[in-house]
């Protein structure tokens, strides 16, 4: 699959989650070591910054779930008084980011993004 074709349908994706769900505000995929593949962020939110972010938080959510749940970290998320930032590993290389409503109901948007993910890993 040509680069552009592949980035255009996780575009087409990211637009999807945030159609089907009022709640989500933004998303973007980012590669495990940093870098934006694709993004739909509001625009007073600096892409570079939320995928350099997300990198960080991975390392420390893998080494929690690795290191207190003998696990592989699977999703993450920190709630702040302006929503809430999910992140959601799709495959070995790759995060979901999806950045919510305060008031988000969380139980659709974990139902959303898991749909989602499940569409992108055939892509990634």
């Amino acid at each position: 699959m040509a680069a552009g074709s592949r980035v255009e349908k996780i575009q087409e994706i990211l637009r999807n989650l945030r159609s089907v769900s009022p709640d989500i505000i933004g998303s973007a995929m980012v590669s495990t070591d940093g870098f934006i593949i694709a993004s739909l962020l509001p625009n007073e939110i600096d892409e570079e910054l939320v995928s350099g972010m997300a990198a960080a938080l991975l390392g420390v959510g893998e080494r929690i779930a690795h290191e207190l749940m003998g696990g592989a970290m699977e999703q993450t998320y920190v709630r702040g008084r302006q929503g809430y930032v999910i992140l959601n590993a799709v495959g070995a290389e790759a995060l979901l980011i999806v950045l919510t409503t305060p008031d988000a109901k969380l139980g659709l948007v974990f139902l959303d993004i898991r749909r989602r993910v499940t569409e992108l890993s055939k892509i990634v």
